[in-house]
C-alpha cells in the first residue's frame, strides 16, 4: 500500500478543504493549534460530575477495549483526560467507506493532540443508534453484472418509526448479506477467514448497534472507544441537561435561527426551525413540537411540567436530534473537537449560537479523511483511456452509448427487401389462396429476425464495454464519489483483515487528508 495526498478528491470551495483555512474562524470559535490549546483550557474550568458514572458505562460498553486504551480512559474520571469525537449511523458492516475514514481520524487526531496539550486525549465514536431511519444503515451496495449499483437490504420488522437500538438485530438477514455480497467478489485467501470473523460477530451481537462497534473494533484492534448514548445509564446522566433542554427550548429556537442567519454563504443542511429538537419515544420515536403546550405529529400533547414529569420517570424515552445531539456531547464528554464530513461541517456552523447560550464554546470543528482507492487494474484502465484520476471523478470514464439507429440503418436494405418479400408473398397468397396468413406470419418473422440483430448488436457493444463500466463503478460508482457508495467488505475480501490497520499507519505518517490510497 502507498498513500499519496489527494487535494482534488474534493472541489476546492468544499468545506473539507476551507474548515481548516484562518478565513474559516468567523464561523467558529478554535481553530488551529492555538485554538485547540485554548478549548483545551477551557474545558479544565468546567464542571463534569457524571464523568465517573460515564466511565464504568463507557468500560461496561466496550469489554475489549486495548489495554492502553483502557488505562487511559480510567483518567477521565478525574478530568485529566479530554476528547475527541466522530459519529456515524451504525451501518451493516461500517456503512460506507467514510465511516472508516472518520474512525482513522480521530484516531490520529487523539494521538497528535496528546502530544500537543500534554495530556490524555481519548478517541471517542459515538453511535448514532438513536435515529430511527432504518433504510439509512440497513443495506450494503454491491455491484450487478454490468456494474451498476443494488442494495441488498434488510427488512424492517414492521413500519413503525423506532430508535434503531430498539430493533432486533436480524442475525439470520444479515448473515444472508454478506454472503450475498461476497458472492459479488471472487474467493481469495481471506475471504474464508473474513466469513468466519462476521459470523462469529452476528452471533455475538444484538443490536445493530453493537455489531457496527464490534465489527469495526476489530479493525483497529479495538482502539477506539464507541460510544452508544440509547442505554438506560446513559439517559439517566443526561437527565439535567434534557431538563435545560425543555426549559430553554424558546431560547434554543431563536439560537438556532440566528445560527442559520450568520452562515447564510455556506451550504444549506435545511434544518428544521420549527421543531423543538427532541424526541420522546410512545408508540415510535416522534419529534416534538412547541406551541402552547409540546405537541408530536400523532397530535399527542405534552405541557412543560408533564414533559419534566416524564423526563425523570422515563428518561429513556427521550432521545435528541442531529440540532441537540452536539450538545449533549458537549455536556457528557469533555470535548475538544469533532471530526466530521462537509454537511456535518456545515450544519454545526449553525449550532455556534446555541453553544453560546450554555456559555460554552464550540469543539474544534475537523475534517475527517477522505480517499479514493486504487488498485493496479483501475491504474490500467485510466492509462488505456489517457485519464487522469481527476478526470474520471469529474466527469467518469467515456462510455460510448450504443446508437440503435445506426444498426438499424445498416439493416435498411434488408428492411426494404424484407417488405418487397412480404408484399409479394401477399400478392400470390391472395390470389390463391384467397388469405394472407402465411405473409403475416412471414413479416413477423423477418421483424423479429432483424429485432434480435439489433439486440444482439447491443449485447456486444455492453460487453466490449464491461471493463469500462467496471473502471466506473471501482472510482465512482454511479457518479457518486467511492468513499459514499462503497463499504470496507469487498476491500478486507481482497486485501486481508489487516488492511485498515495498515491504512492507519500509512495514514498517521501523512499530514495529508485528502488521500489516494494504491494497492
Amino acid at each position: 500500500m502507498k498513500v499519496q495526498s489527494f487535494h482534488a478528491l474534493y472541489d476546492e470551495d468544499s468545506l473539507m478543504h476551507k474548515v481548516s483555512r484562518q478565513e474559516f474562524s468567523k464561523y467558529v470559535d478554535h481553530i488551529g493549534t492555538e485554538g485547540m490549546q485554548a478549548r483545551s483550557s477551557l474545558l479544565q474550568e468546567r464542571q463534569y460530575p457524571h464523568l465517573n458514572a460515564l466511565v464504568d458505562e463507557l468500560l461496561r460498553q466496550n469489554p475489549r477495549l486495548s489495554d492502553s486504551l483502557k488505562n487511559r480512559l480510567e483518567l477521565l474520571r478525574t478530568g485529566e483526560a479530554q476528547v475527541v469525537i466522530t459519529g456515524q449511523q451504525t451501518g451493516i458492516f461500517g456503512g460506507p467507506m467514510y465511516a472508516v475514514y472518520k474512525l482513522l481520524t480521530c484516531l490520529k487526531v487523539a494521538r497528535q493532540t496528546e502530544e500537543l496539550i500534554g495530556r490524555p486525549v481519548l478517541p471517542i465514536f459515538w453511535l448514532a443508534t438513536e435515529d430511527h431511519d432504518f433504510d439509512e444503515i440497513n443495506h450494503l451496495i454491491v455491484p450487478t453484472h454490468d456494474f451498476r449499483t443494488r442494495k441488498l437490504a434488510v427488512q424492517a420488522p414492521d413500519s413503525i418509526s423506532r430508535s434503531v437500538s430498539r430493533l432486533a438485530f436480524d442475525q439470520t438477514g444479515v448473515k444472508e448479506i454478506v454472503r450475498q455480497a461476497l458472492c459479488t467478489e471472487r474467493e481469495t485467501p481471506y475471504t474464508k477467514e473474513l466469513l468466519a470473523l462476521s459470523d462469529r460477530l452476528i452471533e455475538s451481537s444484538s443490536t445493530y448497534g453493537e455489531f457496527f462497534a464490534s465489527f469495526l473494533g476489530e479493525l483497529v484492534d479495538h482502539d477506539i472507544i464507541f460510544f452508544d448514548a440509547d442505554t438506560q445509564t446513559v439517559r439517566q446522566l443526561e437527565i439535567p441537561f434534557f431538563e435545560r433542554l425543555i426549559q430553554d427550548n424558546a431560547e434554543i429556537r431563536q439560537a438556532l435561527s440566528k445560527g442559520i442567519q450568520q452562515t447564510t454563504e455556506l451550504p444549506d443542511t435545511f434544518l428544521n426551525e420549527e421543531a423543538a429538537h427532541l424526541f420522546v419515544e410512545d408508540i415510535g420515536r416522534d419529534l416534538l413540537y412547541p406551541g402552547q403546550d409540546f405537541v408530536t405529529k400523532q397530535g399527542k400533547t405534552y405541557t412543560e411540567l408533564e414533559l419534566l414529569a416524564l423526563l425523570y420517570t422515563s428518561p429513556e424515552r427521550f432521545s435528541n436530534s442531529v440540532v441537540t445531539r452536539p450538545l449533549m456531547q458537549d455536556y457528557l464528554f469533555p470535548t475538544l473537537a469533532y471530526i466530521g464530513g462537509p454537511g456535518e461541517i456545515a450544519y454545526w456552523t449553525r449550532l455556534r449560537p446555541l453553544f453560546h447560550h450554555f456559555d460554552w464554546t464550540m469543539p474544534l470543528l475537523l475534517p475527517r479523511m477522505g480517499a479514493v482507492m486504487l488498485q493496479a487494474k483501475e491504474e490500467k484502465g485510466l492509462r488505456r483511456h489517457g485519464l487522469s484520476l481527476e478526470q474520471v471523478l469529474q466527469t467518469g470514464v467515456p462510455l460510448a452509448a450504443f446508437d440503435a439507429t445506426a444498426t438499424k440503418g445498416q439493416l435498411h436494405d434488408s428492411t426494404v427487401l424484407g417488405a418487397v418479400l412480404v408484399e409479394e408473398v401477399t400478392r400470390i397468397e391472395k390470389q390463391e389462396l384467397q388469405t394472407t396468413a402465411v405473409a403475416t406470419k412471414l413479416n413477423k418473422q423477418l421483424q423479429l429476425a432483424l429485432e434480435t440483430i439489433v439486440e444482439q448488436k447491443r449485447r456486444l457493444h455492453e460487453q466490449a464495454n464491461r471493463s469500462d463500466r467496471a473502471l466506473q463503478y471501482q472510482l465512482a460508482p454511479d457518479h457518486a464519489p467511492q468513499e459514499r457508495i462503497h463499504s470496507i467488505l469487498p476491500w478486507l475480501n481482497r486485501y486481508g483483515l489487516n488492511l485498515v490497520q495498515t491504512l492507519r499507519m500509512q495514514y498517521e505518517q501523512t499530514e495529508a487528508e485528502q488521500l489516494k490510497i494504491m494497492l
